[in-house]
Formats: structure tokens, C-alpha cells, sequence
């Protein structure tokens, strides 16, 4: 008998990230996204009642969000995995990582505007003059969430996939 390999198993198995893998994204996100919100805060004239030095707001308001973006990420990339296996979809590891890195950003796009009443209610508001709270974390989740998308994407592409290439792909007999 010869043994060849289940391709449904092998293309699956690059949305079953690697640990630390997904640790990097997650700290990438946190820490990059938090970056662009908060030079899009500075460039707005966004105010707190409480104002900290640009490096240590920055680095805080990141370091918050990380357990949102850390509960996003795990769901964005079993949705992942969901998308793919629901009707045993054979795409290639490209197509793969552009929609894990399209999911990634919906979902973390949808955790940072979900911190953005936890942070008013922590630190004081930091909305725009005659703007709603939902229209403020639309405006937030929406334009983060597209600079998540290039930051899973770059991460993904740098690491070589989400897989973790160290463990070996499963055989079957045929």
C-alpha cells in the first residue's frame, strides 16, 4: 500500500496556528493597531481628562486592549478554520492567508471598537465634539480594523503561515 497524503487534512491544517504564532499576531495587532489609533487621536485633537506622554498612552491604551484583541484573534481564526472546513474547501495557502488576514481585521476592528466605551469610561471621554458613542466606535472599529487586515497579513507573510512547519503533516493509507 502507498501512503498518500489527505490534502483536505494538509490544507486545513494552515489555519491551525502554532502558539506562538498566534501570540505574535496578537501582540501585533495590540501594539501596531493601538499605534495608528492613537497617532489618529493625536491628529484629531483627541483629548482625555487625564493626559499621559504620547509613548506611555500609547503603550497603555495597547496593553489594555490586548485582552479584547486576544479573545478576537482566537475567534477570527477558528471562524478561519469554520470557513474552510464547513464544505471542505481546498484553496491554496495564499487564498488562505489573505482571508484568515480579511477576518483578522474584521473581528479586531470589532474588538477595538468595543474598548472604545471601556476606555471612555476608564480615562474620560476622548470622542469628537457632537459625536455619539456608536458613531465614534464605528468610525474606530472600521478604520482600525482595515490597518489590522495589513498587519495580520505582513505577520502572516513573515512567519510563513500560521502552521507551525516543525510538526509533520499527517500521512493516510490509500
Amino acid at each position: 500500500m502507498a501512503l498518500k497524503r489527505n490534502y483536505s487534512q494538509v490544507l486545513t491544517s494552515q489555519i491551525k496556528p502554532a502558539f506562538w504564532k498566534t501570540m505574535v499576531l496578537v501582540l501585533a495587532i495590540s501594539y501596531i493597531g493601538g499605534l495608528w489609533v492613537h497617532v489618529q487621536h493625536e491628529l484629531e485633537s483627541g483629548h482625555e481628562a487625564q493626559l499621559l506622554p504620547p509613548v506611555l498612552h500609547w503603550l497603555r491604551d495597547s496593553t489594555l486592549a490586548m485582552v479584547f484583541i486576544f479573545f478576537a484573534v482566537l475567534m477570527a481564526l477558528s471562524f478561519s478554520r469554520w470557513l474552510t472546513e464547513r464544505k471542505n474547501v481546498q484553496i491554496s495557502q495564499a487564498a488562505a492567508c489573505v482571508m484568515t488576514a480579511g477576518v483578522l481585521g474584521v473581528f479586531t476592528g470589532v474588538a477595538f471598537a468595543l474598548g472604545v466605551p471601556v476606555h471612555g469610561y476608564l480615562f474620560g471621554e476622548h470622542m469628537e465634539e457632537g459625536t455619539s458613542l456608536v458613531m465614534d466606535m464605528v468610525k474606530d472599529g472600521s478604520q482600525v480594523g482595515l490597518v489590522n487586515m495589513g498587519i495580520s497579513w505582513v505577520v502572516i507573510f513573515i512567519l510563513g503561515g500560521l502552521s507551525d512547519s516543525s510538526r509533520p503533516l499527517p500521512l493516510s493509507k490509500t
